[in-house]
């Protein structure tokens, strides 16, 4: 089974993204890592798992990443301020078909989805889903919307409070983008129009 993990990462090498890297080898060393530098302020180092990239939103960062990785039985999509603490392989080879998976769910307006820092996809539902939608400007709703878009086609949402990952949560989207709020109200609009919603 391949796995492939992407890691969005803007600035925090040293204290996230390395961190992450290392501790997903430890305990999943076939797992193929693919690593967005997100227009960091100080370049991620010259590694073959390493793409610089111009500033992304997060949905076309993940999405990049995955058409980097190539095929793959699942992709993890992984925001960089998080920790991989043990082996994940076994876990995601007995998730049933039709799901997504993740560590973190939330509700939001009556909407449940799995939170974006860590969220684990076949590549079956991937490919029907066609990726992230890339409408949403830096990062925020755009998980709720994967989910969303998942249920939408039929697909479900595992929980699985157990799944190895943590999220050290930096709170980077609020000095990273600029305007931070004014894309989240942008953003909340657009979740509504796609949607239908009143």
């Amino acid at each position: 089974m391949k796995i492939s993990a992407l890691i969005i990462g803007i600035d925090g090498w040293e204290k996230y993204t390395f961190p992450l890297i290392d501790s997903i080898q430890q305990y999943e060393p076939d797992c193929q890592i693919i690593v967005i530098d997100n227009a960091s302020a100080d370049p991620y180092p010259s590694l073959p798992c390493v793409h610089r990239t111009e500033r992304l939103c997060y949905s076309k960062a993940i999405n990049t990443a995955a058409r980097l990785a190539g095929d793959s039985d699942w992709y993890i999509m992984l925001s960089n301020d998080v920790l991989c603490t043990g082996p994940f392989a076994a876990m995601l080879a007995n998730v049933p078909t039709g799901m997504i998976a993740g560590p973190c769910l939330k509700e939001v307006q009556n909407y449940a989805y799995l939170e974006g820092w860590c969220v684990c996809a076949p590549s079956a539902i991937w490919n029907e889903l066609g990726g992230w939608d890339e409408n949403f400007q830096g990062s925020s709703w755009e998980d709720v919307s994967f989910s969303t878009d998942a249920r939408l086609h039929g697909f479900s949402l595992v929980h699985n409070v157990t799944f190895p990952f943590v999220h050290l949560d930096q709170r980077q989207r609020f000095h990273v983008i600029p305007n931070y709020w004014n894309t989240e109200d942008a953003n909340i609009k657009y979740f509504c129009s796609k949607y239908k919603l009143s």
